[in-house]
């Protein structure tokens, strides 16, 4: 199982490198060379060529290496903290999904960053519909805004291991069952061409082929996020079950 970022930290426990808008004077730079508090220390696969400054990024075969390109062997892994804890309705949960392209021997090769991921939150009915949706947003919607936004984001822990993270705020919602809801999709909010350097994007292939064994599997302890997979759409949700709030608490 992966590490982890520490649970349920705020944006300065967490360093949190959002995914936003910069200047436009700034040059491509290599990914491993974009300004961030933490360094990557695992090779990236970024699918449309788009780094975290909302550039392109320059290819570069040096550990960590920066690549450009198709990820078509990709495994999904949601963060054991969040399938493996109990949450009351109140508190932060600190939601993350980890990519990686898998090598021809089934190890786990580089990460994968696409600007294409998205993530969708919402009550689950007893029927198995979903309530009204609580968030939903995209990497590309956050990518060229001006100013502060809360949309998805993707982030370098202290680890140095490339993440999709989101703080979700329970403070005001009901007991029951949520649905958290990861997918990956070129739609309205992803751009044909980068509004800051005018030159066109390629959507290279990502295409989610299994899942992390580990988030399902009880031997690791006990189950509290039950995850399931669409993989021909390349999609992944976690169902959580938020107890009442402890005495106390808020």
């Amino acid at each position: 199982m992966r590490p982890l970022s520490k649970e349920g930290g705020d944006d300065t426990q967490n360093k949190k490198l959002i995914v936003g808008a910069v200047a436009l004077v700034m040059l491509s730079l290599t990914a491993v060379q974009a300004t961030a508090e933490y360094s990557l220390t695992e090779s990236v696969i970024y699918a449309e060529g788009i780094g975290f400054d909302s550039l392109e990024v320059t290819p570069d075969a040096a550990y960590p290496a920066t690549i450009v390109g198709s990820a078509t062997n990709v495994v999904l892994d949601w963060s054991d903290d969040i399938v493996f804890h109990q949450f009351p309705v109140g508190q932060k949960i600190r939601t993350e999904v980890v990519l990686h392209e898998m090598n021809a021997d089934n190890t786990m090769g580089p990460a994968v960053y696409t600007i294409t991921a998205h993530l969708l939150i919402a009550p689950l009915k007893a029927d198995g519909s979903l309530g009204t949706v609580l968030y939903e947003s995209s990497i590309a919607e956050g990518l060229w805004v001006d100013g502060p936004s809360d949309a998805y984001s993707a982030e370098v822990n202290e680890l140095g291991l490339l993440l999709y993270g989101f703080n979700w705020e329970t403070r005001g919602l009901q007991a029951g069952t949520y649905r958290l809801i990861f997918w990956l999709e070129k739609d309205a909010s992803c751009p044909d061409v980068n509004p800051y350097s005018g030159l066109p994007i390629v959507y290279n292939p990502v295409d989610i082929t299994q899942g992390a064994p580990g988030d399902t599997d009880p031997s690791a302890g006990t189950i509290y996020g039950i995850v399931g997979y669409d993989l021909a759409n390349n999609m992944s949700w976690l169902d959580i079950t938020l107890t009442a709030k402890n005495s106390g608490r808020k």
